[in-house]
């Protein structure tokens, strides 16, 4: 046990050596982080507000009104940018078997996929998270919604849950690469439908909405913590919700680790 702990330990200080120096080399040309930040600050800003224009001319719609779909956008908007503090590096996994990269990964003394977590770093999502948690607290605000000791408890545990569940589908789907070394339109496609979790599952029909229960759980990641949140639910059962990340990481690092075995590097 003594030696699991200190393998472990040895891990996470050799990705966080790797995470410092990667932000560094950020920092050599600070103009580029400053115009990622305000493109992704422009891209945030204008994705919300077609439909929160839309939203507002409307009035509520299948329940919900503006201020509360606002919570919902500001809350995956933070998750989502949580993910990409520490696993934006697993979009890369296709392109790394491709070219056989995983090989340096694999002579390292550490695990190959916490470098991988840990190899690349978002600039761009600290102002995600400052527009999410910006919205998402002004609308909690203007929609009435209590905020009580567990409401607030609740919050933080269910970005961390939100952001693992982000994690998991990325990382399983990316980890298909070791069978199909062509996946990049089924990585596409799941990147594409991180769009969906911004908005209120009640708006699809009931069939889509077991599919982003199950097959495709984009509905863990904002909707079900949103309804306690915004008040619309009260069941206890919404303290399970953030248990769906960490669960569906569990089956996402078996794939990687199954293709992990099987890989034999590109031959060349």
């Amino acid at each position: 046990m003594a030696e699991r702990i200190a393998e472990l330990k040895k891990s996470v200080d050799v990705a966080l050596f790797a995470t410092r120096m990667n932000f560094r080399s950020h920092l050599v040309h600070p103009g580029e982080v400053v115009l990622a930040n305000l493109g992704a600050l422009v891209q945030a800003v204008s994705g919300s507000a077609v439909f929160m224009l839309a939203l507002s001319t409307a009035g509520a719609v299948h329940g919900w009104t503006l201020a509360q779909w606002a919570v919902l956008t500001g809350f995956t908007t933070v998750a989502r940018a949580l993910w990409n503090t520490v696993f934006y590096g697993t979009l890369d996994i296709p392109d790394m078997i491709r070219g056989g990269e995983v090989d340096h990964y694999l002579v390292r003394p550490t695990s190959p996929l916490m470098l991988i977590l840990f190899s690349k770093v978002d600039t761009d999502v600290w102002i995600e998270i400052v527009i999410g948690l910006g919205m998402m607290g002004t609308a909690l605000h203007f929609s009435g919604a209590e905020l009580s000791v567990a409401v607030v408890v609740f919050i933080p545990v269910a970005l961390v849950g939100a952001a693992l569940v982000f994690a998991a589908m990325h990382l399983a789907v990316t980890s298909l690469s070791f069978w199909l070394r062509h996946d990049a339109m089924l990585s596409m496609l799941i990147w594409r439908f991180d769009s969906f979790a911004q908005l209120p599952m009640s708006f699809y029909p009931k069939w889509i909405l077991a599919v982003f229960s199950t097959v495709v759980p984009f509905a863990f990641v904002g909707y079900y913590p949103c309804l306690y949140i915004l008040g619309k639910t009260d069941s206890p059962v919404v303290w399970l919700f953030p248990m769906a990340g960490p669960l569906l990481m569990v089956p996402a690092v078996m794939v990687w680790r199954r293709g992990l075995a099987r890989y034999s590097g590109t031959g060349s």
